[in-house]
This record gives structure tokens, sequence and C-alpha cells, in this order.
């Protein structure tokens, strides 16, 4: 990966670059933003050109000992540390061959997909306090072949409190030559000490025209490029999702019309089969699910104004909505949001799914009749 491969975070590039440049490399490194803008692959970028042996230009070159061994996973000094499963495994060694996998064939790094990779199931991935000993017990050491020591975190707010504390130990009398990446969907999340003892480097969503441009790259034609663009909210992840006949939005668009044609016609037989459906898509998927639902109620009652560019939907979700629109209403609307924030966070304090989902459907079939 080098800084070229990177669409997008021109600044933050730049920034990264003077820090090798001027050999002014803090301890720790904090890369921070929404899912699906890169964050992972400017991290890589990054760590390719403080390794490289031939920097041109402003990069690695690609071609160097150092930048092979990057790209091939087996720099003895570059060390991974991820959310995974199985809290008496000693640390992340065994899910390296998923791992390497996974960052190559998913760069934006979704995380379902590697909950899948590593078949997570409902168990969300944490990182544990064994990962933070193997840090404990190697960061002492000297590097094998370079000057620097690195360790890439990803997803550091999923670290287990005992091993967030070991890690800040770390960062509070950090050792020479030793780098910590953070790589975070959300820095928020991290432990004050932690966040404040980083050099903090915040990325911005990416453009509707920079996500546009990666999917013509990746073959999508132009116009549907576009138009998935304007929905994915700067994620790459979520453009993806829109993208074939799988893609996630498409799933979603289909429960949802479902979910209101059931409940507009008051069958409670098919509602019950169709919570059971949609929670068996797991804890996150489920959340996701909801979400898509909020923004379908919102678009739906934005669509009643009549101004068509105040709306973001596709042409599968406004076919639907001429006929949908008119039962979200000012009776009703704020009522449904709540309700669907409701199942959100019942369904991500791992209430029980099933229930969750029939309960929510029910009230949205009784909202609708008003």
């Amino acid at each position: 990966m080098k800084f070229a491969d990177i669409i997008g975070h021109k600044n933050t590039i730049h920034s990264l670059r003077e820090l090798v440049d001027n050999d002014h490399i803090p301890h720790a490194i904090l890369i921070g933003g929404q899912e699906g803008i890169g964050k992972m692959r400017l991290a890589r970028a990054f760590t390719n050109y403080l390794y490289c042996l031939d920097r041109k230009d402003g990069d690695s070159c690609g071609k160097c000992p150092a930048c092979l061994q990057n790209a091939h996973h087996n720099n003895p000094d570059v060390h991974f540390i991820f959310p995974r499963i199985g809290a008496k495994q000693k640390n992340t060694e065994m899910f390296l061959p998923q791992w390497n996998e996974f960052i190559d064939r998913y760069s934006y790094m979704p995380k379902e997909e590697w909950a899948r990779a590593i078949e997570a199931g409902n168990t969300v991935p944490v990182i544990y306090r064994n990962d933070a000993n193997e840090i404990t017990r190697t960061a002492p050491l000297s590097s094998f072949a370079y000057r620097y020591k690195t360790y890439i975190i990803w997803m550091p707010e999923k670290m287990q409190p005992e091993c967030a504390n070991a890690l800040l130990k770390l960062l509070e009398e950090p050792y020479p030559d030793t780098l910590f990446i953070l790589v975070s969907n959300e820095p928020g999340q991290l432990l004050p000490t932690i966040f404040s003892r980083t050099q903090r480097f915040n990325l911005q969503p990416l453009t509707e025209e920079e996500v546009s441009h990666i999917l013509t790259s990746e073959g999508i034609p132009y116009p549907e490029a576009q138009e998935i663009a304007s929905l994915a909210e700067g994620n790459i992840i979520k453009a993806h999702d829109m993208t074939g006949e799988g893609g996630e939005m498409k799933e979603f668009s289909g429960y949802f019309i479902q979910m209101m044609r059931l409940c507009y016609a008051r069958t409670a037989s098919g509602l019950r089969m169709l919570s059971d459906a949609i929670a068996s898509l797991g804890r996150e998927k489920t959340a996701r699910y909801l979400n898509y639902c909020a923004r379908m109620i919102r678009e739906s009652f934005i669509f009643n104004l009549k101004v068509p560019q105040l709306n973001a939907l596709t042409h599968q979700e406004a076919e639907f909505s001429v006929r949908f629109s008119p039962f979200i209403n000012h009776k009703n609307v704020e009522k449904l949001m709540a309700e669907t924030q409701r199942a959100h966070d019942d369904i991500l304090r791992n209430g029980n799914g099933r229930l969750v989902m029939f309960d929510y459907m029910l009230k949205v079939m009784i909202q609708l009749r008003k």
C-alpha cells in the first residue's frame, strides 16, 4: 500500500509524510473517523513509507525489501492487533491467516466481514488482556531488522478495560523507536488518558466524487456509481453494500418493503416470521437494518414535500415511497423514529432479537394507521 493508492485525505497524507521526512515520529498516532473511509489503508501506506529503504517523490518505492515484506505481511517489526474471539487464546497469532487475507481483500475494513472470517457468530470480537500482555512482552525487545517496531491496533475501542489500562502504561512510558498506530472507528470510546497521549488525525468522510471515482475504477458504470455515491455518506463499505444483487442495502430494502406491507395489512403471523428472520441476521446486522428503517421513514416523510432534490433514494426505494410516503406524516413520524431508535438500542444492549423486532413491528403497525 502506497500513498498513491489512497483516495482523498490529502492533508493528512502530507502531515504523515512530514513526520517521516523530518524524523519527528511520535510514539503513538491515532487515525480516527467513521467506518469505510480508508483509515487502515492510510495506516498501512504510512507504515510502508516509514520502513521504505528507497523513498521517491514523497512515497514508498514498492520494490525494496521492506516494501515487499510489508506487502506480503512478513515484516518482523510490524505487528497487527485486532479484535477476535476466544479469550483463552494466547494472542492474535492463530488468526493471522484470516487477518492477512481479510486486509488484502477488504482494505476498507468492514467489521461484519471480519466477524464472518473468524466465525464470531453473535459473539462480539474484542481485544483481550492477553494481547496487551504480548505487546508488553515484546515492546522492550530490540527490533529485528529496522529502526522502528510498530504495533497497528485496529478498533482499539474494542479493548477490554484490563487491556486498555495495560496499553496506557506503555504509552505513559514509551520505549524508544516503538510506534503505536491506533486505527479507530469510534475514538470517543477510548480511554481519555489514551486519547490524550496520541497524535491525532481525524479523517473526514470521502466526497461523492471520491466515492464515485473508486466505484468506477472497480467497474461500476458511471451513472450507477454517481447514484450510489450520493447515498453512501462518504463510506465505501456502505457503497459496496449497495452494489450487486447481494448488496446489503438491497436486502434491507426487501425486508423493509415486506415489513411495511405486513404492518399495513395487520398480519401478525407474517410479522412474527419476519421478525425471526431479521433477528437471525445477528445483533450488529439487525441494528444496521433498524438504521436503514430510520432512514426510510425519514426519507418517506421528506418525500411528501414533493421536492425531489431533498430525497436520497435509490430507484427501488423511490418507487416504493410513491405509495408508502402518504402513511408517514406529522402525526406519526416522531413516534416511528423514536420506536426505531428504541429497538436499535435494545438490540445493541443484548435484548432478545426476536422479541425486540416483533414488538417493534407491532408498534409500527399501530402507527401506520394514524
